[in-house]
């Protein structure tokens, strides 16, 4: 590995050492800015490997994180704008990434766009089940990505979150039974 690749892949690590860290704080204002952070190191660590999707993506989340944010503090309506949230993450992640991907838009750059899809309509439930479930499911999208790009510190990461959500199921399933 030569040095730009093992900058690269420190950089993601980076990035997902923040995002796991946000999960840490307690206040959604500290987690969200912490999550700011991370996307910007991972949209710079997919970039740099040529995942113009998972960098438009996480581009696409600062944004997000940063509505969230001041819709939260401000606001209150929430399930309101996370639908337009996701209907506008859609649709600039989509002509952003076709635009940057030399117009040859393939099945690669949907995976994230997907997955982080995914993601915001979990937003919208309060099932821990359904979050836990559609969060499974977005792992395992970026780690198919993460594989295709060789992101080594996001492949380490999503068998991780893979492992402690299948974990964390059957140990609830397990309470249950008792």
């Amino acid at each position: 590995m030569e040095l730009s690749s093992i900058t690269i892949q420190l950089i993601g690590a980076l990035g997902y050492f923040f995002l796991a860290n946000s999960y840490f704080n307690k206040e959604k204002g500290k987690l969200l800015i912490v999550q700011i952070v991370s996307n910007f190191l991972l949209s710079v660590h997919f970039f740099l490997l040529a995942g113009i999707g998972g960098a438009i993506c996480n581009m696409v989340c600062i944004f997000a994180d940063i509505v969230i944010y001041f819709h939260d503090k401000y606001i209150g309506r929430r399930k309101v704008l996370l639908a337009s949230l996701l209907i506008v993450f859609l649709l600039v992640t989509f002509f952003a990434t076709l635009h940057l991907s030399n117009e040859t838009f393939t099945y690669k750059e949907l995976i994230p766009i997907f997955a982080t899809s995914m993601i915001i309509i979990s937003l919208v439930t309060d099932s821990k089940n359904i979050i836990r479930l559609i969060g499974l499911i977005a792992a395992v999208c970026w780690l198919v990505y993460g594989i295709i790009f060789q992101s080594y510190a996001g492949i380490a990461f999503e068998v991780i979150i893979i492992t402690s959500t299948i974990a964390s199921y059957i140990r609830e399933k397990v309470k249950e039974r008792k």
